[in-house]
Parts: C-alpha cells; sequence; structure tokens
C-alpha cells in the first residue's frame, strides 16, 4: 500500500527554484530529502513552509539513500511532478486529520 509523505520546500528562493525546476523537468533535478521509509510509488506532497499549503505532488522513483554531504540524511528522486491547486494546512487539517508540514530542518 502506498504511503503520503510530506516533503517541505521552505522559504529559501533557492530551494523555491529547486522545486519550480523539478516541477518544470517532471522529475526532480536533484535528490530531494526524504524519510527513510519511502518506496516508489509513495505519493510526495510538498508543504510551502511560508505559505502554509500543499503546492505539489509526485511519486518517489526510488528508495532514499543515506547522504554524507548535504541535506539529509536520506534523499532520493521523485518524478511525475506537477503544481497542484495550493491547499491551506488548516483545510487538510480540519477534514481529514493529516497534520504533516511543520516548518523545521
Amino acid at each position: 500500500m502506498p504511503k503520503v509523505h510530506v516533503l517541505q520546500v521552505d522559504r529559501k528562493p533557492e530551494n523555491v527554484a529547486e522545486l519550480a525546476a523539478g516541477v518544470a523537468a517532471g522529475r526532480t533535478v536533484d535528490n530531494w530529502q526524504m524519510p527513510k521509509g519511502s518506496r516508489p510509488g509513495d505519493l510526495v506532497i510538498w508543504y510551502a513552509a511560508g505559505r502554509q499549503q500543499y503546492i505539489a505532488m509526485g511519486r518517489i522513483d526510488a528508495i532514499p539513500a543515506p547522504v554524507k554531504e548535504g541535506p539529509g540524511p536520506y534523499r532520493g528522486p521523485v518524478s511525475r511532478m506537477e503544481w497542484i491547486e495550493p491547499v491551506d494546512r488548516r483545510k487538510v487539517i480540519r477534514d481529514c486529520g493529516l497534520d504533516g508540514g511543520v516548518e523545521s530542518y
């Protein structure tokens, strides 16, 4: 059974640009930080921390690998990336109880 993982894009312009480049390409240009337990076919939803909205989605393409440098501890590729109509985090919590997307490192 596929899982849903909330991945965060923070307020830094370079991180927002990285997400936009991935959506334009339909896949991550560089692997994205994600939970160790992510598996191919799992759904990912990007949460825009500064806006408190879910804004993009895609599918995990491979098991994430540990990283020695840069953001981690695990990173992996995402395919079928696309923008979604922005959804307010509070609405998601109210409607279905999913409380993903807390701004943090």
